[in-house]
């Protein structure tokens, strides 16, 4: 019984750790994301959804899946990047359980994430028993699936994305690998080669490696890291005493199988890539393979050749391998510079410069506020990370102290990690698992040091003696040490696990919802949704193979997946970062679509990206223009200085009432509900204002076709209301609308960009104002003016709204055209305003 308690003990706490990090994952975030205003689940953020679109086309061309999609990014498409690990174990999933319907496909896999973040336990488990042993596995098994912030959100129920893919494929391709060399250390490894048994070994440790690629693009890096290791070995082979010749071997084995996992899929987009699916990456692993082969043979040749000279090959060896490296590194960058620039590309990641800055999961991690804070490190790590980092400087010093190459091996990898974290947040999700690993590592040596290991065994075995000799104090240190690691780190899980969850509201659902059933070519874009595109022969260039008619649908970036996946529309801008654009090169795009301080420069960048529909939020109106604005200008410093008066506060008052402060300073009892950035007169000239602000009002081509529901008790809302009542109080004499109503509006709305109906004639007066009452599909209605000068004696008004469209969205009242005191009506029918046919109306 004693034997089997050894030899199985930890699985019981294994499980427990799955169960543990299911019921986080599950039933904390189950209402936020099956919610009752949509049929199956809610998928969280953007990713995600495009995950859906491409399960959803996969299930319908089974087993042929999209890599090249003409569904986004109009008129252009893209080679898509997404791996096709996630893609295959996503549709066999769904139609496994049955699911044939769009909303059960997405309920189908809104459950995957949580098992690979609840299942991350085991290959944890792995690689810290290969490293640090069996108890101090158990540990980081259970405490990463407890790690709150990005680990946890990405890997909750509903936020089905390759991101704990990432993190669990890379983590079993490194606890492989140490797995592997641990069983070849010592032993021949001719004979380990020709045994099954231990082939089975570095086998294993390539298939991890392998799918971790098809998990991720640019999950070569396990292989970048392992190779460093084997770089380092090499040099300190003496000194830490490594059997590199079996290093050697496991590597080439692994790396070997790993390329021939990923040869199916390395030529899916063309030229080299870090991140889209190229021969690149088959480089990388092919010539690790050689590299780690190429060290074994040198290492031998300057072997002989030492001994034969009698030349101590400690310094010989080292020089060699340094400058073999350097010979090949110049080489790469002459004969082949593409290549190069994507090596390059490994390093910048971690630099992120200009518009990239407003992506939160690539803004530098240790920064709140502009200022250096570890606030990030305990929203992602709790307390794991200040275990953590002492625990990574001490094991570095291990690796040396007790000439250990299994610390060596874990250490480059938990640097690496630190240094990605560094530049990018993103990377928080991977550097969750190096805080449990070393967090756990370190307790778990602790706790052998004051024996609470010792009195557990005594106890197991009944040894009296033994357990009165240790003392009981050893079991209270031990407790109290695990509660200080486990306790505020499942508290902080518990309770981020249950806001993890969430994504499109109901106004942005209900809205692209409308937008498929509603607009133009339904039919067509139903079918070509599910087509497989041929790619086209040249990139930067319109798609060839477009149906006739179709058009796209301009709004910011973060939405495009959604427009994708929801409405069937193709949209230009998406959260690849593709279609944004810029004013600095005057590169057509979202950016500089909505910072247009003129219609007419938004006019040409419609005109050449087929934009039919332009969809603005809220959140795109007030918080997210800086990043609009970033992006169009390329720095923030003049975003800032274009956009922006500096910041103000919004309180209320001791009576209940809103207020804005622009000096920092609130009234004696007031309470403050949030800071704001103040726009400046040219923000209202954009035509982002125009169209959210102002309703639209003034713009000669567009009209608003769709409003959803309104923004009231958010933050946006809130902004919303703000940002009218700067516009009232500052700017409201220096535009042709007047004042506007201080009042929610819709959280999203459509606009139809469209050729208006032309009135011309002759008018006595200096301007000719047109003027209608519109009501939106919510009952709200606004009133659309558009003031023009007469020159000559002559005018021309270009007016959007029909009176009999069919949109939901319409006008109650006719126009009422005035000038010089002459007041004319006017009614204008849906040809007219979609042909751009021109009406004569005179106003002497």
């Amino acid at each position: 019984m004693t034997e089997k308690i050894e030899k199985y003990w930890h699985v019981p706490f294994l499980v427990l750790a799955i169960i543990t990090g299911l019921y986080l994952r599950i039933v904390n975030p189950w209402n936020a994301v099956f919610v009752s205003w949509m049929e199956g689940a809610r998928l969280s953020g953007n990713d995600p959804w495009y995950y859906f679109r491409l399960v959803d086309n996969l299930i319908h061309n089974f087993p042929s899946r999209i890599w090249f999609d003409a569904f986004t990014y109009f008129p252009h498409g893209t080679h898509t990047h997404f791996g096709p690990f996630l893609t295959y174990l996503s549709a066999f999933v769904a139609m496994l359980s049955g699911a044939s319907t769009p909303a059960e496909i997405r309920t189908a896999i809104a459950f995957i994430p949580a098992f690979g973040g609840a299942l991350l336990a085991l290959p944890v488990y792995l690689l810290v028993r290969e490293i640090f042993g069996r108890n101090a596995g158990v540990i980081s098994a259970f405490i990463v699936v407890l790690i709150p912030g990005q680990l946890m959100a990405r890997s909750v129920l509903s936020f089905n994305d390759h991101h704990i893919w990432e993190v669990f494929w890379q983590v079993s391709s490194l606890g492989a690998f140490i797995l592997a060399y641990n069983r070849w250390k010592g032993k021949n490894y001719r004979e380990s080669i020709r045994e099954p048994g231990m082939l089975k070994y570095p086998v294993f440790a390539g298939v991890c490696i392998g799918l971790y690629l098809l998990a991720w693009g640019p999950g070569f890096i396990s292989a970048l890291l392992i190779l460093t290791f084997i770089f380092a070995a090499y040099l300190l082979k003496d000194f830490l005493r490594i059997d590199t010749s079996s290093l050697s071997a496991v590597a080439m084995i692994s790396f070997g199988v790993a390329a021939i996992i990923y040869l199916p899929f390395a030529f899916k987009a063309p030229g080299f890539s870090t991140t889209f699916y190229t021969v690149f990456q088959l480089i990388i692993l092919a010539g690790a393979a050689v590299i780690a082969a190429v060290f074994h043979v040198i290492e031998r040749i300057t072997s002989r050749w030492a001994d034969a000279k009698g030349v101590d090959n400690r310094y010989m060896f080292p020089a060699a391998i340094l400058t073999l490296s350097a010979i090949l590194a110049l080489i790469i960058f002459a004969v082949a510079p593409d290549f190069a620039r994507n090596i390059k590309q490994i390093i910048g990641v971690v630099q992120p410069k200009g518009g990239a800055l407003t992506i939160a999961e690539v803004q530098p991690f240790f920064s709140l506020g502009g200022k250096f804070s570890f606030e990030p490190a305990w929203q992602n790590f709790s307390i794991t990370f200040f275990f953590a980092i002492p625990a990574m400087f001490y094991y570095a010093f291990r690796a040396f102290r007790d000439k250990s190459e299994r610390y060596l091996y874990i250490s480059i990898w938990a640097f690496a990690m630190l240094i990605a974290l560094t530049g990018q947040n993103r990377f928080a999700y991977y550097f969750g698992v190096v805080s449990a690993v070393f967090a756990s590592a370190i307790v778990s040596e602790i706790l052998g040091r004051v024996r609470f290991y010792e009195y557990l065994e005594a106890a197991i075995s009944n040894n009296q003696k033994k357990m009165k000799k240790i003392g009981v104090k050893a079991v209270i240190a031990g407790v109290l040490l695990l509660l200080v690691l486990i306790y505020p780190t499942f508290s902080q899980a518990n309770f981020y696990s249950k806001w993890s969850a969430g994504g499109i509201n109901k106004q942005w659902y209900d809205t692209l919802e409308w937008m498929k059933e509603n607009t133009p070519g339904k039919e067509v874009y139903d079918e070509f949704y599910y087509q497989l595109y041929k790619p086209p022969e040249s990139s930067g260039e319109r798609y060839p193979y477009y149906p006739d008619g179709v058009y796209s649908i301009i709004s910011w970036w973060d939405y495009g997946h959604w427009i994708t996946a929801i409405a069937h529309r193709i949209p230009v801008a998406n959260p690849f970062q593709q279609g944004i654009g810029n004013k600095y090169n005057d590169v057509p795009g979202a950016a500089p679509f909505f910072t247009a301080f003129n219609e007419s420069y938004a006019d040409r960048i419609a005109e050449k990206l087929g934009v039919k529909y332009v969809v603005s939020d809220v959140e795109m109106a007030t918080g997210k223009f800086y990043a609009m604005a970033v992006w169009a200008e390329g720095e923030l410093g003049k975003a800032e200085r274009t956009y922006y008066a500096g910041g103000g506060i919004v309180y209320v008052d001791a009576n209940g009432n809103l207020g804005l402060s622009l000096t920092g300073q609130i009234p004696a009892g007031g309470r403050v509900i949030t800071h704001v950035s103040i726009p400046r007169e040219d923000y209202y000239r954009t035509m982002e204002a125009k169209f959210h602000i102002f309703d639209g009002s003034g713009l000669k081509h567009y009209r608003m076709v769709y409003e959803s529901g309104f923004s009231t008790n958010t933050l946006s809302g809130l902004n919303e209301l703000v940002y009218k009542n700067i516009y009232n109080s500052m700017y409201a004499n220096k535009f042709d609308y007047g004042r506007i109503p201080t009042a929610y509006s819709g959280y999203v709305k459509v606009f139809e960009f469209v050729e208006g109906a032309k009135v011309t004639g002759k008018a006595s007066g200096d301007f000719v104002i047109a003027k209608v009452t519109v009501k939106t599909n919510q009952g709200r209605t606004f009133d659309y003016i558009q003031k023009v000068p007469v020159v000559n004696g002559e005018y021309e008004l270009v007016l959007p709204y029909a009176q009999d469209t069919n949109y939901p969205v319409k006008p109650v009242t006719a126009y009422t055209i005035e000038s010089g005191g002459v007041v004319k009506t006017l009614e204008l029918t849906e040809n007219q305003v979609e042909n751009g046919e021109s009406i004569v109306l005179d106003l002497v």
